[in-house]
C-alpha cells in the first residue's frame, strides 16, 4: 500500500513540476522566456572575446549590453582616429550551445544607420551641384498636383536631412512601416500633396523615416544612369566587397537570430508585415560591427564625409539626446568640458543599434540582437558608450 502511496505522490509532484511550467508556457510563453534571460545571458557571458588590444571599456560596455540591455548577442567595434581598429564581439548566432558563437563576421541588421550613407549620398550630390540644400522637394519631385498643405512648399532637401521637415511619427503614424500597407514613397512622388505636416518645415526636430525614403527618391532622380537606389549605394561604398547587403526581408543564412521575448507585439515573423525594399534609404543594409565602422572611418578619414558638418540652428539643444539633429546624426555634449559625439541610433523589431561619431576622430558602432523590457535600448546604450568613450579621451589626455 505504502508503494502505491509514494507512487502516486510522485506522480502528483511529478506532473505539478511539469504542468505549472507547460501551463504558463502554454498561457503566456513571452513571460516564461522573460524570466529565463539570466539564463540566457549566463550561457553566452563565456562567448565575449574582445581583440588582445582594445581597451577595458570595450568589454565592460559589452557586459552591459548583455547583461542589464537584454541582447543576448552583439559586436562592438571602436576605430580611433589613427586607424587602430578594435573590436568585442558575445552570445550565440542561434540557440545557445546548438549553434556556432557569434564572431566578427557575423550579420545583424544595421537599420537606421543606413540613413548614414544616404545622408552622404545627398551631401556628394549637393557638392557636385546635382542637388541644393534649399531645393524644394514637392518641385524636385515633380508631384502632379498642387499640395494641400501650403507648408509643403517651404520643405526642403536641408529640412529632410536633418529631421525638421514637419513629419512627426509621434503624432502621425510612420507611413513607412505600417502593419500589412504598402507605403507610397518610394514608388510614387503623388500622395505627397494630399499629406497634412505635423508642424512648419524647420520649427524643431522631429525624426521620421519618411524624410529618408524621399531623399532616396530625389538621389535616383538625380542620378538617371543608376534609377535604383541599391545599385547606386553599391556603386558608391562596394558593400559586397565589406560584407555589407540590403535585406528584403527573410533573415540571411550567416544572420544571427534575434531575441523578440521583451518586443511586445511583433516577433521573428515581424519583416512579413512591410516592404524592405521602401526601406532601403532608412533602414535596409546589413553586415557587422566592425564592416560598418571601417566604412565610416575611412569616409572620415579621407575628408568626404560632411555628415557632421552642419551648421548649428537657432533650434538645436546638443545638451540632450536628439534635441540637436545634424545630417542624418544627433549630437550630443552635455557641456562645454565634454566630449561631442555624433549619433546615429537604429531599431528593427530585435535589432537595436547604434553608431557614434566622436570629435576626436574615432567611431563606435555596437549592433545587437535583443531589446529591454523597459526604456529604450538604444539610449541605454548610449549613456554607457558615452560616459566609456568620454572617460577614455580624458584619460588619454592627462596622460
Amino acid at each position: 500500500m505504502r508503494h502505491i502511496i509514494r507512487l502516486f505522490a510522485a506522480i502528483v509532484v511529478g506532473s505539478s513540476l511539469l504542468g505549472v511550467p507547460s501551463y504558463f508556457w502554454i498561457g503566456d510563453r513571452p513571460k516564461v522566456l522573460r524570466a529565463l534571460y539570466p539564463l540566457s545571458a549566463a550561457l553566452s557571458a563565456p562567448t565575449l572575446s574582445c581583440s588582445p588590444s582594445a581597451p577595458d571599456w570595450m568589454g565592460s560596455v559589452s557586459k552591459f549590453s548583455l547583461w542589464n540591455n537584454a541582447s543576448p548577442a552583439g559586436q562592438l567595434a571602436h576605430i580611433s582616429a589613427d586607424g587602430d581598429g578594435h573590436e568585442c564581439y558575445y552570445g550565440w548566432s542561434g540557440v545557445p550551445l546548438m549553434s556556432l558563437p557569434v564572431n566578427s563576421r557575423t550579420r545583424f541588421r544595421y537599420a537606421s544607420m543606413t540613413k548614414l550613407l544616404t545622408a552622404d549620398l545627398v551631401l556628394r550630390d549637393v557638392q557636385a551641384g546635382r542637388l541644393a540644400l534649399d531645393d524644394v522637394v514637392f518641385d524636385q519631385l515633380d508631384v502632379a498636383a498642387e499640395p494641400l498643405d501650403e507648408r509643403l512648399s517651404q520643405l526642403t532637401v536641408g529640412h529632410l536631412l536633418r529631421h525638421s521637415a514637419g513629419f512627426d511619427r509621434l503624432k502621425t503614424a510612420d507611413s513607412m512601416v505600417v502593419r500589412d500597407r504598402k507605403p507610397w514613397c518610394p514608388y510614387t512622388a503623388d500622395p505627397l500633396s494630399t499629406v497634412r505636416l505635423d508642424f512648419t518645415p524647420g520649427s524643431r526636430y522631429a525624426y521620421s523615416n519618411l524624410n529618408y525614403c524621399l531623399l532616396g527618391m530625389l538621389l535616383e532622380q538625380s542620378t538617371p544612369e543608376f534609377r535604383d537606389f541599391r545599385a547606386l549605394m553599391e556603386q558608391e561604398y562596394d558593400l559586397a566587397a565589406r560584407g555589407i547587403r540590403f535585406i528584403d526581408g527573410p533573415y540571411l543564412d550567416d544572420e544571427v537570430i534575434y531575441d523578440f521575448r521583451h518586443s511586445g507585439f511583433y516577433g521573428e515573423d515581424y519583416w512579413r508585415y512591410f516592404d524592405f525594399k521602401a526601406l532601403s534609404s532608412s533602414a535596409g543594409l546589413s553586415g557587422s560591427a566592425m564592416a560598418l565602422a571601417e566604412l565610416l572611418s575611412s569616409l572620415r578619414t579621407n575628408g568626404r564625409f560632411a555628415v557632421t558638418q552642419a551648421p548649428a540652428e537657432d533650434i538645436c539643444r546638443e545638451n540632450v539626446f536628439r534635441g540637436c539633429y545634424g545630417y542624418s546624426v544627433f549630437s550630443y555634449q552635455p557641456s562645454a568640458e565634454r566630449l561631442r559625439i555624433h549619433v546615429q541610433p537604429g531599431l528593427l523589431y530585435g535589432a537595436p543599434s547604434l553608431a557614434i561619431l566622436d570629435d576626436e576622430g574615432g567611431v563606435t558602432v555596437w549592433v545587437g540582437n535583443g531589446t529591454r523590457a523597459s526604456g529604450s535600448s538604444t539610449d541605454a546604450m548610449l549613456e554607457q558608450l558615452y560616459a566609456a568613450l568620454d572617460a577614455h579621451y580624458s584619460g588619454a589626455a592627462s596622460h
